[in-house]
């Protein structure tokens, strides 16, 4: 059985703590995480991510997982065991701020208030049906009573039917109240749901689970979605949540302060890769990255540098990224004529602004791929996927040419030249 990922930087205790459970409980299932991955048809490098903290799992793998290791046993979980798990889950999600925890949340939220419905709409119907039959008791003890007829104390059994009646009708009142409430909460949990999946539709969040559907397999916050052959693996909102702006300040001469920016890739929620600037080392701070989808600024300091690759480093933030961010997958050589997706940022006449384009590979020039498109100096640095296979093949190395700015990539293979990057060579 190989040996689980050790746990990043920056997990949140919530984060820590749910993954430690699920690591426990995957211990005694004593198989490799390809070897479950394969059992239960998940992507194994999703599997690593829920047990290493890289990712909030979603409730049902962790169900599954609970009760995988309990048929390894012979036993089924208790209940106080699946409370357990439940209430560590929740919490990391609460202490998520990514829209996908947001929408898992809300889904558990709903979840528990129609199950409240369902209970009080089961109890208002065996309440109204006890009810009816005493009444109905009380009708026939009249007219006992009326009739004089001999036996048990029908005025005493009257008496306590009737009192029996009130408390029926008391409860009851309540539980059509309670049942009112849950239903009103199910609507408004409905409503923020809907909402909620609103906001990360352009993210591809909400694509086809089904691993027999023929596409190409993309992993975005921890899920593996198909993509339709038809159609783009990856889309603006994909590349962009995989981008950030570095920049950095040095003093020039000994006493003007410059700026320097560029763009970077995100590997995790604590890691980022970027081009290393003339004044940076080893041990550098005073970087600062934008990551857009926290509109946060995060510093960051060079952990590892590789002069071969024309200064590509590896950042290490001061404090990881909210939230999970998306993974990706490494690609190879991109042939003549593919079209690679790069969203990033480009100099304009505020700055440094959202920038996207589409580039096209001309050919290989020793160790890089020449690309032509609507480059940008502020997009080196910048990642470029496939948009056919939706694989990271390289990152944004500019260069000028009478003039015109045309680019070349640096490889993906190159990242795993880095020591401090847990990246899988491509397949």
């Amino acid at each position: 059985m190989s040996e689980l990922q050790a746990f990043g930087e920056g997990l949140s205790p919530e984060m820590r703590a749910l993954a430690q459970a699920l690591r426990d409980l995957f211990a005694g299932l004593e198989i490799s995480e390809r070897r479950y991955a394969a059992r239960r048809s998940y992507d194994s490098s999703t599997v690593s991510r829920y047990l290493s903290g890289q990712r909030l799992p979603p409730w049902e793998f962790a169900l599954n997982l609970l009760n995988d290791v309990a048929e390894t046993r012979g036993t089924v979980p208790t209940p106080e065991t699946t409370e357990m798990l439940r209430a560590l889950h929740h919490a990391a999600l609460k202490a998520g701020k990514s829209p996908t925890h947001k929408v898992q949340l809300l889904q558990q939220q709903l979840a528990v208030a129609d199950e409240d419905a369902r209970r009080a709409a089961q109890r208002e119907r065996w309440l109204e049906d006890t009810l009816r039959d005493r009444e109905h008791r009380v009708r026939e003890l009249q007219l006992q009573i009326g009739g004089f007829r001999t036996g048990p104390d029908p005025d005493a059994d009257r008496a306590r039917l009737l009192i029996e009646i009130r408390q029926l009708k008391q409860e009851l009142e309540e539980t059509r109240e309670a049942h009112r409430q849950a239903e009103e909460r199910c609507e408004r949990l409905e409503r923020k749901l809907a909402d909620a999946e609103r906001q990360t539709d352009h993210v591809g969040e909400l694509g086809v689970t089904a691993f027999d559907h023929p596409g190409v397999r993309n992993v975005f916050n921890g899920h593996v979605y198909i993509n339709d052959p038809s159609r783009w693996a990856v889309d603006e909102a994909f590349v962009a949540s995989l981008t950030v702006m570095v920049s950095q300040s040095y003093l020039r001469d000994g006493d003007q302060r410059v700026w320097k920016s560029s763009s970077g890739l995100v590997v995790d929620a604590s890691t980022v890769v970027a081009p290393q600037g003339e004044h940076e080392s080893v041990g550098s701070e005073g970087l600062v990255l934008v990551y857009p989808q926290a509109g946060e600024e995060f510093r960051a300091e060079v952990v590892e540098s590789s002069r071969f690759w024309l200064g590509l480093a590896v950042l290490r933030l001061a404090e990881p990224l909210p939230g999970p961010v998306p993974s990706f997958t490494l690609g190879r050589w991109p042939a003549p004529a593919s079209r690679l997706l790069v969203n990033g940022y480009a100099f304009g006449d505020r700055g440094l602004a959202p920038h996207s384009c589409l580039l096209e590979v001309k050919g290989r020039s020793a160790e890089w791929v020449r690309v032509e498109g609507e480059l940008d100096r502020g997009l080196v640095g910048a990642p470029a996927f496939h948009v056919e296979t939706g694989e990271l093949v390289g990152l944004v190395r500019g260069s000028t040419h009478e003039d015109r700015f045309r680019g070349h990539l640096i490889p993906a293979e190159a990242l795993l030249g880095f020591e401090s990057l847990n990246l899988e060579p491509p397949g």
